[in-house]
């Protein structure tokens, strides 16, 4: 209660604010940074705007007043005020990471005063990294945490375009990518699954400031981003219920003044297509703009299936279409409509056990026999429309709307048993519907207080549909004590086409016909939605020490609806074994509910010193949490796993050389309790043949990330990245009772993992520049289930990956040739899957070496910039 009160008495705090800063902003003006003020206003305050040698305007720049304890960053139009200064003598210091800080001499007089920055780079110089962690534009030195930004020109640099390759460029973040639908991000070894569409995802997955809450909608194809995002350890105070581990942000680019556009077509291995262009249109000069992207990407896979097709490969097509319109200086509104379709190629698991119909069992041979041939495959079809509305009240008081809608439809078939043999054939349908509104206010006070606040509500409806189809003639080996006559040696299936049973009562035996065809279904539906209200706030206390803290109160509600039948075909014989006639699998049952309503609260607070422009330290603690995950057992059961906690403590240092080197270091030490496992579980005893999450109870996880850049010369800049984890399970409960995982490591966590690249750039002839990128990436043993099953995991590897071309002036043009696991490195991606549960685990392999080329033409006809007063 005294929480809830404390809450509400801030809040009305900074309402208050916000409604003296309105009065104070009355004032009518084209620029907010030029034109006279009313007397409302205080006594004394400066504003302006910092911009670029190009009069681009610079976002997130640093500006603070020496001698004084104030400060701001520019906001998303290189604006910035700071009031309630004295008159006389002062002087205005603006910095920006990759640029020269530039100090200015001014004479305060009483009202308005104006002082416009240009910064200024030089020839040897870091590129500015930009981010809105915080909810507010600042640089990345600026921002008290442990976080990453890839820009679109490292992205292009390192012809980054799968996800995968994404997590490479940031310590601390694997992403398995399988298929289309259920990629798996990992932050510090805490991966974020859904086995129930109750259930929310440990790393929260943003696209425009708009949660993705389902694994099949957070796969998305990265073209025309300005930049990806990744915020690690708990930001549940910043990005809500589902970020317990950490947050990824796709940005996407916003249309601009400038009318602009690109065209690139590439060619590959394995039939690789892609084009994809963009166009940004200024419709009004200062007033509306529009942006229009688009790709489609296509490639055979890399794994030939002998019953027809392929797998492991891709096919995307994808759109988006964004306005922006600026009806008056304090109004912009932004559009953002997004179009995603999948259809790919189905996934190899692969035995390691059975041959293939070759004869072969190494599964890096690039052959696998799964019967259902092209039927196997995962599909998409992805729409959301997202509204974002500003109101400016001043520079960096302003209200923000943002409402999104986001639907999609997934579907996925894969052969469980990972040969020709059909006995595990399965299915899933996924659909759902994602309603999104948040309120927001940010707010500067006195220009040492600077936060926001505010509220949002979030609806879905989601549903998972599992279809199983085996051929029991085929399954009985897998339900008998000895499963090794699946197939033989060939790789042809043994079918039986009956078993024996003996009556006693007749003393006799007779056989029963094992059916070839059989379906069941089992189906779950979800109705989620949860109000939040937040507050997230930043105290300059001196002019080097900074506290900041925040709070964020959830109200969730889930209800969670189950059903299984007995769909078509024949009815099971071999489910009198597992106890779930007339199916194998799913125990049929009528629908069944569960509901679950809980008020959650979440936390976190700072410390900052800042040196100065250059260097700061900071320590941080944040509560994190994951909502309890509703659940059906294959039997029918219900089940509700209490809320995972994760208490997380970090300490870091950030700092800027001669802008040239930047390099952050940051150690973590976390906490679990309940934690959330998935396993497969097989137990004929009970009738359970399922993946469900399981209590893992107590863990402690520690380490420490690294990220450097260095500026060498103009033409070398070289990057590094080094992440070190120990994760382990605890040896007792929070009952004090001995866990079934002690001492094993989290899945997906490899201990030590590092990348290290350059980007090296040279004039062959004064038109024609020279470029390569090399980078490799290195990753130590790790398991893929926390259940540490002995096979089941990845040895240390590491892969080479290379971008290089020529790039001419005009036109400009770029011809790159990129490859990919040069080294032509064997390793899997996944290891267990759906196989397990009988005892026949399967293993995706990753994509081995790969060769191709793109050119691109970018086009544009610079508007006449006004020069500033």
């Amino acid at each position: 209660m005294k929480s809830i009160l404390s809450i509400l008495l801030l809040t009305l705090f900074i309402s208050t604010s916000f409604a003296q800063s309105k009065k104070r902003g009355k004032v009518k003006r084209k620029y907010r940074s030029t034109e006279t003020v009313s007397k409302e206003l205080p006594k004394v305050f400066i504003r302006g705007a910092v911009y670029d040698e190009n009069n681009v305007p610079l976002p997130g720049a640093t500006v603070t007043i020496d001698g004084t304890s104030k400060g701001v960053n520019a906001n998303g139009d290189g604006e910035y005020l700071i009031e309630n200064l004295v008159n006389g003598r002062a002087r205005v210091r603006v910095s920006f990471i990759g640029y020269k800080t530039h100090t200015a001499d001014i004479i305060l007089q009483n009202g308005q005063n104006v002082k416009n920055v240009m910064l200024q780079t030089d020839n040897i110089h870091l590129e500015p990294i930009l981010v809105n962690a915080q909810k507010r534009e600042q640089q990345i030195m600026d921002v008290p945490a442990a976080i990453s930004s890839i820009s679109s020109n490292n992205l292009q640099q390192s012809n980054i375009t799968e996800l995968s390759m994404l997590s490479e460029f940031v310590p601390g973040l694997y992403i398995r990518e399988q298929g289309a639908n259920r990629p798996t991000f990992s932050i510090r070894g805490l991966s974020s699954e859904e086995v129930s569409p109750s259930a929310q995802p440990r790393v929260s997955v943003y696209f425009n400031n708009v949660p993705i809450n389902r694994a099949h909608s957070a796969s998305l194809e990265l073209y025309d981003m300005d930049r990806v995002e990744v915020l690690k350890g708990p930001q549940n105070t910043l990005f809500g219920r589902s970020a317990q581990a950490g947050a990824v942000h796709y940005v996407s680019s916003m249309p601009g003044t400038e009318f602009k556009g690109t065209l690139t077509a590439g060619i590959g291995d394995y039939g690789q297509k892609e084009v994809r262009g963009t166009l940004n249109i200024p419709i009004i000069e200062d007033k509306l703009a529009v942006r229009a992207a688009g790709i489609y990407s296509a490639r055979d896979g890399f794994v030939e299936n002998t019953f027809g097709g392929d797998l492991m490969g891709k096919e995307t097509l994808a759109g988006r279409f964004s306005a922006r319109f600026r009806p008056s200086y304090n109004h912009k509104i932004d559009v953002v409509l997004n179009y995603q379709k999948d259809d790919t190629p189905g996934i190899a698991f692969m035995s390691a056990q059975f041959p293939n119909t070759n004869g072969v069992t190494d599964i890096f041979s690039g052959v696998a026999s799964l019967e259902q041939g092209e039927n196997l495959g995962t599909g998409k079809q992805l729409f959301d429309a997202t509204l974002n509305y500003k109101y400016y009240v001043n520079e960096h008081t302003y209200w923000s709307s943002i409402t999104s809608y986001r639907k999609t439809d997934a579907s996925s078939r894969w052969d469980g048993d990972g040969t020709a043999a059909a006995a595990i054939d399965m299915a899933e349908f996924s659909n759902s519907k994602q309603f999104y509104q948040e309120i927001r206010g940010n707010f500067s006070q006195n220009s040492r207080l600077n936060g926001s606040l505010g509220a949002s509500y979030w609806w879905e409806k989601a549903d998972q549909l599992y279809w199983f189809s085996p051929n029991e003639q085929d399954l009985v080996h897998l339900v008998s004590p000895d499963n090794s006559n699946l197939v033989n040696a060939n790789g042809q299936p043994q079918s039986v086409p009956s078993i024996p049973s003996y009556i006693p009562e007749l003393d006799t035996t007779i056989y029963i016909a094992l059916p070839n065809n059989h379906q069941e279904e089992n189906f779950s539906q979800a109705t989620n939605s949860s109000a939040e209200a937040f507050i997230d706030v930043s105290y300059q206390l001196t002019r080097k020490l900074f506290v900041s803290g925040a709070v964020r109160a959830v109200y969730d509600r889930y209800r969670l609806s189950n059903e299984a039948s007995f769909s078509g075909g024949s009815p099971s014989v071999l489910g009198s074994y597992t106890g779930n006639s007339p199916n194998v699998f799913f125990l049929p049952n009528d629908a069944q509910q569960i509901k679950k309503n809980t008020l959650s609260f979440t936390w976190r607070g700072g410390l900052k010193y800042r040196y100065n422009e250059y260097g700061n330290v900071f320590a941080n603690y944040s509560r994190g949490r994951r909502p309890n995950v509703l659940q059906f057992t294959s039997s029918g059961e219900k089940e509700i796993l209490d809320a995972e906690i994760l208490d997380n403590f970090e300490l870091g240092f950030k700092a800027s050389l001669y802008d040239r080197v930047f390099f952050d270091v940051v150690g973590f030490y976390q906490l679990y309790k309940n934690f959330q496992t998935s396993a497969w579980v097989a137990d004929p005893e009970t009738g359970e043949f399922n993946l469900k999450f399981k209590d893992g109870g107590k863990a402690t996880s520690y380490g420490a990330e690294a990220n450097v850049r260095v500026a060498v010369v103009k033409q070398l800049d070289l990057f590094a990245n080094y992440a070190w984890l120990k994760s382990e399970f605890d040896s007792t409960d929070v009952d004090g009772q001995t866990q079934l995982y002690a001492g094993n490591s989290f899945r997906l966590a490899p201990e030590h993992s590092f990348t290290v690249g350059a980007t090296a750039r040279g004039n062959i002839v004064p038109t024609i520049k020279l470029f390569v990128t090399p980078s490799y990436s290195y990753k130590t043993h790790m398991f893929f289930e926390d259940a540490n099953t002995p096979g089941l995991e990845q040895d240390a590897y590491g892969l080479l990956n290379i971008n290089g071309g020529l790039e001419l002036d005009d036109p400009n043009v770029i011809l790159s040739v990129w490859a990919s696991n040069v080294l032509d490195e064997q390793y899997i991606t996944s290891a267990g899957n759906t196989g397990s549960l009988f005892g026949i685990p399967t293993f995706v392999p990753g994509p081995p070496r790969m060769v191709g080329t793109k050119l691109t033409w970018n086009f544009n006809k610079p508007e006449k910039r006004k020069r500033r007063r």
